[in-house]
């Protein structure tokens, strides 16, 4: 036996199983002569690859499958492959065509012709009460697929939509644990609730916040009226749209998906401010200059401590996001199941939030019925920041003096405290420790969705859709007894707040789909009816025993209030679409609401839309002469909506009873009533008019979008307080429709994609927003609001007809006084404009040339809102890795930094900026900060100046992902697996001081106010993504 040959025993004798009587298989050696085969290989193989017309497709890839064998082709479509073993397969890819694999069995192999891709142009979007393919849009509608955001590494959606979608502004509420973030739909356009509507498959929410990242599919923002009219009065700011995940058939054994990261929050910035030496020698100095002696906290500085309190209370914070899905489901049913878990401290000392989801989602089809359920469920725990003190817990922080003692035990409460001639502020270790401060927040959300749904005839179906939902929100407070110098507590207090929310939504929809020929219809018919009710409770008690943090354990000063609301919404509803031979299409919708929140003659609202389509690029014109086009469509749309934004029962007035007035007569008094509210019957609803026209264009296989769109957004009627005079005795203003506003402007999205070989692949786009906001009138020529209030100052914003809403209206500087005689020089017929000014004070303009510096010298000076709003977002991958990431950017705006302004002033005993470090002097002329003057005659620190107005333009990195996803050979018991590190806010270029340039308040008169923010985080996060 030769090297080659084998001996295999045949072991079957040793089987316990019986053959016959007792006889058993024999061993047998069998020599088996192994063959040595050559694998035959054609040395060359050619071809040409071209497609449907016979051009020539230029760049496809062509490999060998399975191996890294490959090239592409040339100028005229060809390509020429070595060494292919014979009966191989041969794959060609091209981006914009569907892949094509063909055996081999000679050098030459015939002509392949690759056909074009629709998916994107076939890619169903969802619009209001269903969907339609993109072709088919005529409205303005952004979609996202999820599997294209960073949303396994964010703990809101919000953060992973940042820079994604066209006229979209997405803006943080600050970096504390559990903010949210503020999205805004092309500008705003109301003074009341500018928020979009949320829909969170057919569930109406307020926020988006609470729903699991890792649960979302898909994502639309109906941006135009033309798309959205079909929500009427709710849909006035745009709608969002988010389709979570479904079950798919997976023939009765589950898919389940476990993703977990973790990381840590750090503050991107942290401000520079004094240490015990430079705040002593400062405060010194500036009450030197008023003829004051230093103060106690500044003296003997080798007794004290030197404490950076920014440090103290800012660090390093873990975040840890964990998800568990289980989906899956037969020929019937599907289901979908999901589990979500958010720990969250927060970068300050005492923070911290936890957020609890869960879903479950169940459908099931056959035959002509359709039902299901849906089920979501969130639980938030919160420790949030102590917000009912000057600068809250960040402005406390930063203005405490760096000799305050951290702890002092003779103290009660055992905190350090101050004393002497500085500000009463707590301290910030104290403000932390939950056994003196103690708040806390629980939130419960529970939303549902049941439907059935039945298709009698194809095309025509009925959908029942009921949908409750509940939420219940509790706040605590404790306050223990403390003693921080200036301020002290020498009473126990507890505090509980709730509110209760139920809503009722139920939907009857019929709608009929057919296509016949080169006619395509769609119709929609529905009716839709909202209950609203609301409950509010408030208790508070004192003198609680010593650990114990209940109400029941208070024994004096109990205190209860409550309210309740109840609000109803009826609808009627109804769309038609047709489109002829996919080229021309048309869309109309109408609306018509009923809202408890108006009068009797003022329940309805009719808001109607029509929109229209035109696909040149179907047109034969355009398809035999422009071959490299894919798409180029041109869509223009008009639709009315409407807003109901306010408060309940504002059409009737409340009267307080048990009034007694003097008897003028006979002495005594009379009891009656008064009017407390004054009412008016005729308010009724905010109208959004909006016209929109847009492109969509598509070339080079599909490579090559764009997106153009322009748009004009007139809001009239709006919902505002008049002021009536004081002399009626109304405790608060009337709500009246008595202003208008407008914005307008150009949003475009350019994109490129495209593979290069086998393993490369790329794409770039770049988003951009021009918008310009303006108030038109605000109901008669000199109403309007002020805003942007500092803490013993006055408002720096003004809402009025002619600029845009919450506009800064400041008083111009013009430097410094650098001498006397540029003190005595600044006068108005020979009296001084600024009379206690001394060199090195500022020079304030005198606008109006009245010779005195008042608010009359006020004058606009800049916007809160962006000019122009854009991102790049890019991503390569090669093989298994993938590298992702998003560059976001504002020009144009202004920020109002009354933090700096608060901690540049050295006219009180706070902490400062090291900035005041270059002040003015007679050798430093070109200081940042005037002389140092403890009570400051020239109100150099005025905060009606621009001196603390600044540009708020940034470019920021947003996101770095780097990704890898384990080749099949390695998955092992897994389906599929990813690990990832993701890198959120790495740098940001801004010519802003503050901790941010993302200011963002709640109120619309205060967006680019910035008044002790919370800084943003910094988050590295390494994370992992399995299948199995």
């Amino acid at each position: 036996m030769n090297k080659n040959s084998l001996l295999i025993p045949c072991m079957a004798c040793a089987l316990s199983v019986p053959l016959g009587a007792s006889a058993r298989l024999p061993i047998l050696l069998l020599p088996v002569q192994t063959v040595q085969q050559s694998v035959k290989t054609i040395p060359q193989v050619k071809g040409v690859i071209s497609d449907v017309n016979g051009d020539p497709v230029i760049g496809a890839s062509v490999f060998v499958k399975g191996t890294t064998n490959g090239t592409v082709t040339d100028m005229d479509g060809r390509y020429t492959l070595t060494n292919v073993p014979v009966g191989s397969i041969i794959e060609i890819t091209y981006v914009g065509f569907l892949s094509q694999q063909v055996a081999v069995n000679g050098p030459q192999v015939r002509g392949i012709t690759l056909k074009e891709d629709n998916k994107t142009l076939n890619e169903l979007v969802v619009i209001g009460y269903g969907t339609q393919r993109k072709a088919d849009l005529t409205g303005s509608v952004a979609n996202i697929d999820a599997t294209k955001l960073n949303t396994t590494s964010n703990s809101t959606i919000g953060q992973a939509l940042q820079g994604r979608i066209a006229g979209v502004d997405i803006v943080s509420q600050g970096g504390y644990p559990g903010s949210g973030s503020r999205i805004m739909v092309r500008g705003i356009g109301t003074l009341n609730n500018a928020a979009p509507l949320y829909i969170v498959d057919g569930m109406y929410m307020s926020s988006i916040d609470q729903i699991n990242p890792s649960d979302i599919q898909s994502i639309d923002v109906l941006k135009d009226a033309s798309s959205s009219a079909i929500y009427g009065s709710r849909a006035a700011n745009g709608v969002v749209i988010i389709t979570t995940k479904s079950g798919s058939n997976t023939e009765g054994v589950p898919d389940i998906n476990v993703t977990a990261s973790m990381g840590v929050n750090s503050p991107a910035k942290y401000l520079n401010l004094l240490n015990a030496s430079q705040w002593a020698g400062v405060t010194t100095e500036s009450r030197a200059a008023a003829n004051l002696p230093a103060l106690e906290m500044a003296q003997n500085l080798d007794q004290k401590e030197d404490n950076d309190w920014q440090n103290i209370m800012f660090s390093p914070a873990v975040i840890q996001n964990y998800n568990l899905s289980v989906q899956g489901g037969g020929k019937y049913s599907k289901y979908y199941n999901s589990f979500g878990y958010t720990d969250q401290d927060g970068t300050m000392k005492g923070t911290n939030f936890k957020r609890y989801t869960m879903q479950s989602k169940l459908d099931y089809h056959k035959s002509i019925f359709d039902m299901g359920t849906n089920i979501i469920l969130t639980y938030d725990q919160n420790q949030p920041l102590l917000s009912d003190i000057r600068g809250g817990m960040v402005g406390q922080t930063l203005l405490s003096v760096p000799t305050l003692s951290r702890y002092d035990n003779s103290k009660v409460g055992g905190y350090g405290a101050s004393y002497g001639d500085v500000v009463n502020l707590r301290n910030p270790l104290g403000m932390a420790d939950r056994s003196l401060l103690r708040r806390s927040t629980d939130n419960v959300k529970a939303f549902a969705n049941i439907y059935v749904s039945i298709e009698p005839i194809k095309g025509l179906k009925y959908k029942l859709n009921f949908t409750p939902d509940f939420e219940f929100y509790r706040n605590n407070t404790y306050t223990g007894l403390y003693d921080f110098g200036g301020d002290k507590n020498t009473i126990t207090t507890a505090t509980e707040t709730q509110t209760r929310t139920r809503n009722l939504l139920l939907e009857n929809l019929l709608t009929y789909d057919k296509t016949f020929g080169n006619h395509k219809i769609s119709v929609l018919a529905g009716f839709s009816y909202q209950d609203t009710r609301y409950r509010y409770l408030s208790g508070s008690g004192q003198n609680l025993p010593s650990g114990i943090m209940e109400l029941d354990g208070a024994t004096s000063g109990l205190t209860s209030s409550g309210n309740s609301y109840h609000s109803t919404l009826a609808s009627i509803l109804g769309r038609v679409f047709y489109s002829y031979a996919d080229r021309y299409l048309i869309s109309a919708t109408i609306r018509r609401d009923g809202s408890s929140k108006f009068g009797k003659d003022h329940h309805w609202g009719n808001f109607p839309s029509v929109s229209a389509g035109w696909n040149i690029g179907e047109e034969k014109f355009i398809k035999d002469n422009v071959k490299w086009m894919d798409q180029l469509k041109l869509r223009v749309g008009y639709g009315e909506l409407g807003n109901q934004e306010i408060n309940n029962y504002q059409y009737s007035a409340i009267v307080s009873s048990g009034i007694n007035y003097p008897n003028v007569d006979g002495g005594g008094v009379y009891t009656g009533a008064f009017p407390k509210n004054f009412a008016n019957p005729d308010v009724k609803w905010e109208t959004t008019a909006m016209t929109n026209l847009g492109i969509d264009f598509m070339a080079l296989k599909s490579r090559l979008s764009l997106t153009i769109d322009y748009y004009i957004k007139n809001t009239r009627d709006i919902l505002l307080e008049v002021p009536i005079p004081l002399s009626t005795g109304s405790a608060s203003n009337p709500i009246r429709n008595a202003g208008k506003i407008r914005n307008k402007g150009l949003e475009f999205n350019l994109g490129w994609n495209d593979r290069v070989g086998k393993d490369w692949g790329y794409s770039v786009n770049f988003i951009g927003t021009f918008n310009k906001n303006e108030v038109i009138n605000m109901g008669s020529d000199t109403q309007y609001i002020t805003g942007g209030t500092i803490h013993g100052g006055t408002w720096t914003t003004k809402t009025i007809a002619g600029y845009p809403i919450g506009g800064f209206w400041l008083i111009p500087t013009d430097g410094y006084f650098n001498s006397t005689a540029e003190v005595q020089a600044y006068s108005k017929n020979g009296v001084l404009i600024q009379p206690s000014a001394e060199p090195g004070d500022i020079k304030f303009k005198d606008v109006n040339g009245d010779g005195t510096i008042n608010d009359q010298d006020r004058v606009y000076s800049g916007s809160p809102f962006p000019d122009f709003t854009y991102s790049f977002n890019g991503s390569v991958s090669y093989k298994n890795f993938d590298l992702s990431f998003t560059l976001q950017g504002v020009t144009g705006n202004k920020i109002y930094n009354a933090t700096r302004q608060e901690l540049e002033n050295t006219t009180n005993g706070v902490n400062y900026l090291s900035t005041v470090l270059d002040h003015w002097t007679e050798n430093n002329h070109n200081a940042k900060t005037p002389r140092l003057v403890w009570n400051d005659p020239n109100q150099n620190m005025r905060t009606e100046s621009t001196r603390f107005l600044e540009s708020g333009t940034y470019l920021r990195l947003r996101t770095l992902q780097l990704g890898y996803n384990l080749p099949k050979n390695a998955l092992g018991f897994f389906k599929t697996a990813r690990i990832y590190l993701d890198l959120d806010n790495l740098f940001t270029i801004t010519p802003y001081s503050g901790y941010s340039p993302d200011v963002n308040a709640t109120s619309v008169y205060e967006r680019g106010f910035d008044e002790f923010i919370y800084p943003s985080n910094r988050t590295y996060m390494l994370g992992v993504n399995l299948t199995f």
